[in-house]
């Protein structure tokens, strides 16, 4: 998990920047990866229902790890929207494959009542991976604004091998079966885990539909704008690589310190007041953008990134985790996927229309209302999931907002 996560240190700033240099316009980057996104509705349910039916993940991981090295790979060898197109919709594949798959693993080892903990205290080694990658790209690339294919291909060098690493290493990733004793898979030196919160739970699945609409307008504003933020920090704030690689690290920098009580605190009080505040700040994190006058002040703003996927990012899986039935719970993570690359491919091609016609600006407050819709949505519809804690309800329940329909 921490080589996944590792890996969008070098992709997540770079690739945007090497479409562009490449011939892109903002539409086209928008398209590819919109496309490549919104192929995930296709892929990523069919993979996590074979991976249910099987109960083993090891061989998706290794076959979807050894695909997105390929494709990445291939990058520098290729040019045109349509080459692009179909690299990118392969490596996003293997990349939200494997991302998704770690929930899956962690929470039939950690179970619903730790879950939380369990899958941040992983997650917090992939922020650091990806801080550190981040920071050592930036130093490695041009120190200068407007940069060429030429100054980019590292990426595309070096990237990769962290997916041929994974497709290696995923021969020795622990594979927990259906119906296995929690205890009988808990890491080295962990506490066993046995109380019958842990083993007894009753899944939830009706609570899942709400949260998903509410991941879907969080989502969307979040990856919409994050995907054009290399796009307008070099060509508005004139951002060299060292500054790209600084401004992701400073949002990832503060996503570890979160991560690192979030997961406890979501399992000990619930998952619902945490993700109130994340949906909250997020509009507020959106247009401050706009007031940035520098990279570094814009890398200010980014910090804010550490309240936002620093808690939705892990405790979006735990909610998941505590509400589907154990033999379901592959497909379910996968639904999270496919919400979250559906509603961040609708997202970019509005961005790309919103730039294209109205300038940045304007994709900063349009997105800013879809998140405020998003966030409102959390705080009046979507239940508590975690056992201990279900009786805390939404504001309005779903038959209320269905009467008043």
């Amino acid at each position: 998990m921490a080589l996944v996560t590792s890996s969008f240190g070098l992709l997540q700033p770079f690739s945007a920047p090497y479409l562009r240099a490449a011939g892109l316009s903002t539409w086209d980057i928008n398209l590819v990866s919109g496309i490549a996104l919104l192929s995930g509705m296709l892929v990523q349910p069919l993979l996590g229902r074979l991976s249910d039916h099987l109960d083993a993940r090891r061989p998706a991981m290794i076959l979807m790890g050894v695909l997105a090295a390929v494709a990445y790979g291939l990058f520098p060898f290729v040019s045109g929207i349509w080459q692009f197109l179909l690299l990118t919709t392969i490596g996003l594949n293997g990349f939200h494959y494997l991302n998704t798959v770690g929930g899956v693993i962690i929470g039939r080892i950690a179970g619903p009542a730790a879950g939380g903990a369990a899958y941040s205290r992983f997650r917090v080694f992939g922020s650091i991976g990806y801080v550190i990658v981040a920071k050592i790209s930036g130093w490695l690339l041009p120190s200068t604004a407007g940069m060429t294919t030429a100054d980019l291909r590292p990426v595309f060098v070096f990237g990769p091998l962290f997916f041929v690493a994974i497709a290696i290493l995923a021969s020795w990733v622990p594979d927990p079966k259906r119906g296995t004793a929690i205890h009988d898979v808990a890491p080295a030196g962990a506490t066993p885990t046995s109380s019958p919160m842990a083993s007894q739970v009753t899944p939830m699945p009706r609570l899942i539909p709400m949260f998903l609409i509410a991941y879907a307008l969080y989502q969307g504003p979040l990856y919409g704008v994050s995907a054009n933020l290399p796009l307008y920090l070099t060509e508005k704030l004139h951002a060299t690589a060292s500054d790209l690689g600084t401004f992701f690290a400073f949002g990832v920098v503060a996503e570890v310190l979160v991560m690192f009580q979030v997961g406890r605190y979501t399992d000990r009080f619930g998952r619902r007041p945490a993700l109130l505040l994340a949906f909250a700040l997020l509009p507020v994190r959106l247009v401050g953008y706009i007031l940035a006058p520098s990279p570094f002040w814009a890398a200010v703003v980014q910090s804010l990134h550490g309240l936002n996927f620093g808690i939705v990012g892990a405790i979006a899986i735990a909610y998941i985790n505590d509400c589907a039935e154990d033999n379901r719970r592959g497909t379910e993570q996968a639904r999270l996927g496919v919400t979250a690359s559906v509603a961040t491919a609708i997202s970019q091609w509005l961005c790309g229309l919103i730039i294209q016609r109205f300038g940045f600006p304007m994709m900063f407050y349009a997105m800013s209302g879809v998140a405020t819709l998003g966030a409102l949505w959390m705080f009046l519809l979507v239940d508590e999931s975690h056992p201990a804690h279900r009786g805390r309800r939404a504001i309005l329940s779903r038959k209320q907002l269905l009467d008043a329909g």
